[in-house]
């Protein structure tokens, strides 16, 4: 099993923040948050120290991390995290009684992670160097089917320690905004190519559940 670890770069969008703040797309935030935001991403990309890794493995070992193997050439499971930095600013912030920055700074932190999945998932698949190959949507333990106890299994495969990403009793991690996931590799993961994880996960109460944007009438199928 080959693994690999890297550093990862991320610019942490205003639009993402919003996003994670509960904003729908194209609202604007009140006139008080978006006085803030522009300190806040400031604030969020200094601290922010994106890390990721992950390792190939073979489909019969699905199982052996909790999920059910597929047609595929391949599975790939991998590991991100922002980094601790956000996450001690925004206790200091929440000591100081400093709320609302905190609340904007946290969900930063959010985005930061998000991003640096997005970001991995897209070297693993080769679309960063242009020659992108067929991969499945990223699912991660916790979401559908996939049993939030597979993070032993996955944290025992990865290099955790050498991203400062430790695994509580409760599967939770530290720091927080870091994310776990698995992605399909070969032809038959093409069904799901593209597809957002939240159009095929079964969790139906999520607060990061992405809506599908409204078509316009020229794009309605007869």
């Amino acid at each position: 099993m080959a693994d690999r670890c890297v550093s990862i770069q991320v610019s942490i969008s205003r639009e993402d923040v919003l996003h994670f703040l509960g904003y729908p797309k194209g609202k604007p935030p009140a006139e008080r948050v978006a006085g803030m935001l522009g300190e806040t991403l400031a604030e969020a990309r200094s601290l922010a120290h994106a890390r990721g890794a992950f390792a190939e493995l073979p489909v019969s070992s699905a199982a052996e991390v909790g999920l059910e193997a597929i047609e595929a050439d391949g599975l790939v499971i991998g590991l991100v995290t922002a980094g601790g930095g956000i996450e001690e600013r925004v206790v200091e912030m929440m000591s100081a009684g400093d709320m609302t920055r905190a609340l904007l700074l946290d969900a930063a932190g959010s985005a930061a992670a998000e991003e640096a999945a997005n970001r991995l998932s897209a070297l693993i698949s080769g679309d960063e160097a242009g020659e992108a190959s067929d991969v499945s949507c990223r699912i991660s333990p916790g979401y559908g089917r996939w049993s939030l106890t597979s993070q032993t299994a996955l944290f025992a495969r990865l290099p955790h320690a050498q991203l400062g990403v430790s695994l509580l009793p409760s599967m939770l991690m530290v720091p927080r905004k870091s994310i776990s996931f698995a992605m399909w590799m070969g032809a038959e993961a093409r069904p799901i190519t593209g597809l957002s994880g939240c159009t095929t996960c079964g969790l139906e109460h999520c607060r990061y559940r992405r809506r599908p944007a409204a078509r316009r009438s020229s794009e309605v199928a007869p």
